[in-house]
Order: structure tokens, then C-alpha cells, then sequence
């Protein structure tokens, strides 16, 4: 069961005076997009161009002309069928924590991240059930770019059967692995590969030229797109949360419409990474409130453009898993999935404000997100769940019971949820069992789990073009 009464902060005054307020900015300043093809796609669309400056500016006509072509839903294919999402707002789909430098390990070493840890994190994916897109967490700091780009395809692939993302440059690269996938999978359409692109635009207004070239490929091929501005209001875009969430809009909007200009009805996800620019820290907090502002803004005018949205969530800007880590991780997962966005990349793990990836947090975020998704599927009320006559069969007084009653025993397991880490033992028996807290148990969570779980693995010679792929991308980036 889903909810569909979604959490808004915005009437429908207010996202049409957004939306007319985001039609202005790209008509009147429209996006600086240093890429001759991309601008000489755009002008053939309709967008007024100016070739010197590399700027595009978009009639209302084109954008309006866009939207009405944009898919109301993704399926999102993964290699394992049982793993495959759809993107329509009806559930929430979570990831694992990305591009993090730093591992907090179970064993409680801050340390920069290594390619082990990706394979780890992948495969604790792979075996968390609220996990539904597979992401490496970290960029090993000593791995060149060109190296780090094949490294996330192959980890992901390789480690998790689940859905899978692609980075938004060397392309040529993340679609020959898909492609090597996608014919060991019978379940895939014509021509579709196990993949989403993810691509973030730049702010204020702009993108750059490898990133632009690589979503044009993209496009041509048919992978759907997820477009996820970064503003940081106060410093790259203006300081009120709306103002904000109006630049925002346009960034997404005008790549939006370059999509649909390359491939009419291709889908594409309105994804927020925004936040606040905290002035006495000067840094992008993702703990913010405003941050979860901006991501019910973004779902609401995604819903009102009638696409998937994407949401950041279960991150912390403290630097342990304490308190603080608990709250920032509980507002950023339970409100996206109140808000009904349909998938949220930085899902779990992540601390130090996005730069380091908890072993530990990955399952307490796991549980908060059990959490968080049974408060929102909230009560059903019919004759059965109003339960008068349970009532009226048990009757009052201080004898009466409701333990053993068969009401009780096909109702329970469904009604309540059963936290696996978090603890309810009284004091005397938590005492008697060690007095483990959270995070020794979810360290204990995760060392099971490593040591036990094996992703269904590709098959042979599917790993071993892989690998060629990823020894050949190697040898490239080694001799640049």
C-alpha cells in the first residue's frame, strides 16, 4: 500500500506564480551552454541563440511544448527483474550514499576511501531490502577521474544486482558495460539498457561542455535522464528558499527541454541537491531545514509538470553518528517519502556534511526508512480495522485482554512495525545482553552481512568483457 495524501507546502497559486516566474528567467536569461551542438540543437528548436556569448534563451512556446512531451513515469530496469523500480511518485526508491571521500568503517577508522569499500557498500545494497538503486559511495581519493568513471559502471554492475545509475561523463564507456548486461538479460525490452542517467547542472545557469556532450549521447540512446541542480542560496543563487527553488526550476527545465529537442518523450527526473549557503560556516549544509523545503518545492512542481522527482536524503553535516546525525537523517528520509519523490540518491551512510560514508549509518538509515514508511502509510479505516466488534467481543474491565484474540493475530504483523536494529528492551535485559547500543549493533548488522551475502553474480563471460572494458579505460586514463 501507498500513501497519496502527499506532504505540500505550496498551493497551486503558488507553483503557477513559480512556474510563470521560471518561464521569465529562461526567456530572459536563459542558461550559458558552451557546447556548439547543444546550441545549435537548441536554435533549431526554437531558442534564441547567441553564439558568442554561448547562451540560449527559451521562447515559453518551446518550454511549454517540452513538458507536454515529458513520460509521466521510468521504469528503471535492473539486471536482477525482481530489482526493477518504477518512477511515478506511488513509492519512494532509496540509494546508497555517493561520491564521498572518507569511510567511517565498522570497526571505527576514518579513513579515505578505498575500492574495496565500493564492492562493500555495493553489496550491503544488494542485501537491504529499503536499497533499491546500487551506488558505490566513495571516490577513492588516489583514483584519476578517467579511472574512477569505470570503476563506479563496473562496481555497480559487478556488486549489486540492483538498479543501476550512470555517471555523466565518459558515456561511451557506462553504455558499453550497460550493453554488455543488458544481453544477459531476457527480460529487457528492445533496445533498453539497465540504466538512468544522473547529470547535475551547475549553478547559476550553466552546465559544461563534456557533461553537455555526454547527456546528448545519453539522449540519442534513449536512457532516461535525471537532472538535479545544486543551488546554494545566498552564493549561487538567491538567498530566499524560493528564489531558489525558481533558478532551480529553470536550470532543470532548460536541460529538460534540450532532452526532449534530441528525443521527444524520453523521461527525465526533476532532482534537487540544493540547499542554503550557511554564511558563518561557508559551506552547503544538507542537514538544513531549508534543504527540505526546497525538496517538497521540487516534488510539487515536479508532480505539477507530471514527472518522477528526485530528492537527497539520509544526510548529516554532523561529524559521528550521534544525535544530531539521527535527526538530520530521519527529516531528509521521512519527508521525501511523505512529499512523494520517487527515488533519492545520498539515501544512507553519509556524514560530514556528504564527505564521508558511515558503515554504521547505512543501517540505521535502512531502519529509519521502515520507519519513516510506516508512518506515512498511516491507518486504513474500514469495518475490519475499526475492530467494534473485537471491542464489543472483549468487552471492558481489567480482565479484558486483546493478546489472544484472532483480530490480534491477523492484524499485528501488518499494523506495527518491528524494528530489526533500534532497541526496546527494558533496562535489565538490554544490560544482561552487553548494553550494545545502535551502533555496535549496526556494526555487528554489517559485519554479518559482508561476511555472508553474495550478489547473483553476472555471468562469466559477461564479467570477463567487463573487465576488458574497464582494463581498456584504465590503460587511456594511464597514458593521458
Amino acid at each position: 500500500m501507498t500513501h497519496t495524501n502527499f506532504l505540500t507546502l505550496l498551493s497551486n497559486a503558488d507553483l503557477d506564480q513559480i512556474h510563470l516566474a521560471t518561464l521569465q528567467v529562461l526567456e530572459e536569461v536563459g542558461l550559458w551552454l558552451p557546447n556548439l551542438e547543444v546550441l545549435q540543437i537548441l536554435e533549431g528548436a526554437g531558442a534564441k541563440v547567441d553564439f558568442e556569448k554561448e547562451t540560449a534563451r527559451y521562447p515559453a512556446d518551446m518550454v511549454t511544448k517540452a513538458i507536454d512531451q515529458f513520460p509521466g513515469s521510468i521504469n528503471w530496469y535492473a539486471r536482477n527483474p525482481e530489482n526493477t523500480i518504477v518512477l511515478d511518485g506511488s513509492r519512494t526508491h532509496f540509494s546508497m550514499p555517493d561520491s564521498a571521500l572518507n569511510i567511517v568503517d565498522y570497526e571505527g577508522n576514518h579513513r579515505p576511501g578505498l575500492p574495496k569499500d565500493g564492492e562493500d557498500i555495493c553489496r550491503l545494497c544488494d542485501a537491504l531490502p529499503n536499497m533499491a538503486v546500487a551506488s558505490t559511495g566513495v571516490n577513492p581519493p588516489d583514483m584519476s577521474s578517467g579511472i574512477l568513471e569505470a570503476w563506479h559502471t563496473r562496481t555497480m554492475f559487478c556488486s549489486s544486482s540492483k538498479a543501476v545509475f550512470g555517471v555523466s561523463r565518459k558515456v561511451d564507456m557506462v553504455l558499453e558495460m550497460a550493453q554488455v548486461v543488458a544481453d544477459t538479460c531476457d527480460h529487457l525490452p528492445e533496445g533498453v539498457l539497465p540504466l538512468v542517467a544522473i547529470m547535475n547542472p551547475f549553478s547559476p545557469l550553466y552546465n559544461e561542455s563534456d557533461q553537455l556532450a555526454g547527456m546528448l549521447t545519453y539522449a540519442r540512446r534513449g536512457i532516461p535522464i535525471s537532472i538535479s541542480p545544486e543551488v546554494q542560496a545566498g552564493a549561487t543563487g538567491p538567498a530566499t528558499v524560493a528564489g531558489a527553488l525558481v533558478q532551480q526550476t529553470a536550470e532543470f527545465l532548460g536541460h529538460a527541454v534540450l532532452v526532449q529537442c534530441i528525443n521527444p518523450g524520453l523521461g527525465v527526473i526533476y532532482g534537487t541537491v540544493s540547499s542554503v549557503f550557511d554564511m558563518k560556516k561557508m559551506i552547503l549544509p544538507y542537514g538544513a531545514p531549508e534543504a527540505d523545503i526546497l525538496a517538497v518545492g521540487t516534488v510539487q512542481m515536479a508532480r505539477r509538470y507530471g514527472i518522477p522527482a528526485r530528492n537527497t536524503g539520509g544526510s548529516s553535516d554532523a561529524n559521528s553518528l550521534d544525535m544530531q546525525a539521527g535527526a538530520e537523517a530521519m527529516m531528509s528520509t521521512l519527508i521525501p517519502i511523505l512529499a512523494g519523490a520517487s527515488f533519492v540518491l545520498h539515501g544512507a551512510g553519509e556524514l560530514e556534511n556528504t564527505m564521508a560514508v558511515s558503515y554504521e549509518k547505512i543501517l540505521v538509515d535502512h531502519e529509519i526508512i521502515e520507519m519513516a514508511r510506516r508512518f506515512a502509510r498511516g491507518m486504513g479505516v474500514d469495518a475490519d480495522t475499526l475492530a467494534v466488534d473485537v471491542i464489543n467481543d472483549i468487552g471492558g474491565g481489567p480482565r479484558g485482554q486483546f493478546l489472544q484474540h484472532e483480530h490480534t493475530f491477523r492484524h499485528f504483523r501488518r499494523e506495527q512495525y518491528m524494528p530489526q536494529l533500534f532497541v526496546r528492551d527494558i533496562y535489565s535485559d538490554w544490560e544482561k545482553a552487553g548494553k550494545k547500543g545502535v551502533a555496535r549493533r549496526a556494526a555487528d548488522r554489517v559485519s554479518e552481512i559482508l561476511a555472508s551475502h553474495e550478489p547473483m553474480p553476472l555471468p562469466a563471460e559477461a564479467q570477463k568483457e567487463i573487465d576488458a572494458i574497464y582494463k581498456s579505460a584504465t590503460k587511456v586514463a594511464e597514458n593521458l
